[in-house]
């Protein structure tokens, strides 16, 4: 045999060894995952769910964890019984990715069909302040956004007849936060971000807030116009709901022209009335001071 061919021989062996290797490690690599004894099937979302959608019954799936990694509070497929059917119909508090483990207490309770109500949590409200493009940062403020609530409020009143000048009317004005890192559930009506990241310019804000922030709230919203006060996601998970506000911000406090015009701030010196710099000359022993022009 001629040593071209032979050599020819080895390499298409060789080529035909090394074909079926390839298959053989692609065939595993695809093959499904068997559950071992030290694995446990877990409920998991086969699709995102928005804030406040209901589980339909192609919404979940399982798969295969090792048992060590799985917490006490995911759900897990044991027996006969399809654990998934339990969890059809409730809706998501927040969204839900695809691929995230099933949480029970990302979902409503059962029976609750209300979408708002579901995406509260246990012992808050719901209560929605009017909005417009200035007091909700351009539109920019989104269905899962914390944020501050500003009141500015309009102090005018009226001087009593005990006082020197009785009936004369005194401007005041000041501005104070009124709630602090409260959550936001919708934005008219809402209740998810809007995928291309757009901002939404709606008239209503619906915010999340304990019963005693509701009523304060109502109280501020009567007391003037209410702005909300965008926070970073930081500034979100470092303060606690409810959280002490600031102090106030008046006017006073605010304006120099004001307080000097209330008589609490003297006037700035007008630079044409600046003090001119003076030098000392000595005439023969008599000292005189002149200023020096400016």
């Amino acid at each position: 045999m001629r040593p071209a061919t032979l050599v020819t021989i080895v390499a298409v062996l060789a080529a035909g060894i090394t074909a079926l290797l390839a298959k053989s490690w692609l065939d595993r690599q695809t093959a499904p995952r068997p559950v071992t004894t030290n694995s446990v099937e877990v409920v998991v979302l086969a699709h995102a769910i928005p804030p406040g959608a209901a589980l339909a019954a192609d919404d979940l799936r399982t798969e295969p964890w090792p048992a060590a990694l799985v917490p006490p509070r995911l759900i897990r497929q044991t027996g006969h019984d399809d654990v998934k059917a339990r969890y059809v119909g409730r809706r998501a508090r927040r969204a839900l990715a695809a691929g995230e483990p099933l949480d029970a207490e990302a979902l409503s309770d059962q029976g609750d069909l209300g979408a708002l109500a579901a995406l509260l949590h246990p012992g808050m409200r719901a209560v929605s302040v009017s909005i417009t493009n200035t007091s909700a940062v351009s539109g920019f403020i989104t269905p899962g956004d914390h944020v501050d609530v500003v009141l500015a409020a309009d102090l005018s009143h009226t001087l009593e007849g005990n006082h020197p000048r009785p009936g004369q009317a005194v401007l005041r004005y000041a501005s104070e936060t009124v709630l602090t890192n409260v959550r936001v559930l919708a934005i008219d009506q809402s209740l998810s971000r809007a995928k291309d990241g757009e901002a939404h310019q709606g008239k209503t804000a619906t915010l999340e807030v304990t019963p005693a922030q509701a009523q304060t709230l109502a109280t501020a919203d009567l007391l003037g116009s209410l702005d909300l006060v965008l926070r970073g996601r930081a500034a979100a998970t470092a303060a606690a709901p409810g959280a002490a506000p600031p102090p106030f911000s008046a006017d006073l406090a605010v304006s120099d022209a004001l307080r000097h015009m209330v008589g609490q701030l003297a006037p700035p010196a007008s630079p044409h009335h600046a003090a001119r710099a003076a030098i000392q000359i000595n005439r023969a022993g008599v000292v005189t001071t002149q200023g020096v022009p400016q």
